[in-house]
């Protein structure tokens, strides 16, 4: 069993079914840590996803517009942080944390990990390959080339649950 693991969400049924599972890899007195990683306001003015495709010039140059962008990136995270904290305390996890961070989210998931020395990632996986893979990114792949000498348990569950 692991003591301190990172659960990585983006609010999705593929990243909520991973939550079933954590309890059966990870101690009832170990610690979890679920993270949701969202845009920062300089993300949403360069308008590009994580790939780096651009969409273009548009309204979110506009600062308000921007703020409001990322507030409700924020409101939408904490939610899905509270639901995941619930269904993992209802399966008995003693210590369970939420985080929103801001960034790249494949980027962010790998420097959260090494800061705070996790044993061990669990994240569902779209299963996406190819052009979408090219076009959309992948944040497991990301995380699993980038993060070395911790195991990353994906889930890939069906996305119609």
């Amino acid at each position: 069993m692991y003591r301190n693991a990172l659960v990585a969400t983006d609010g999705s049924n593929v990243a909520s079914a991973v939550l079933e599972h954590v309890s059966q890899v990870v101690d009832s007195d170990g610690l979890v840590l679920v993270v949701e990683v969202i845009d920062d306001v300089s993300q949403v003015f360069a308008r590009t996803t994580p790939a780096g495709f651009e969409f273009g010039m548009g309204a979110a140059y506009d600062p308000e517009i921007a703020d409001s962008i990322v507030r409700g990136q924020r409101e939408a995270a904490e939610q899905h942080l509270q639901e995941a904290r619930r269904v993992l305390e209802a399966a008995g996890l003693r210590h369970v944390q939420t985080a929103v961070l801001t960034g790249l989210p494949g980027d962010r998931i790998v420097r959260t990990v090494e800061e705070g020395n996790h044993d061990v990632v669990l994240m569902g996986t779209h299963g996406r390959s190819g052009f979408r893979r090219t076009v959309l990114g992948s944040v497991a792949d990301h995380v699993l080339r980038h993060l070395d000498g911790v195991p990353v348990l994906l889930l890939h569950a069906k996305e119609n649950r």
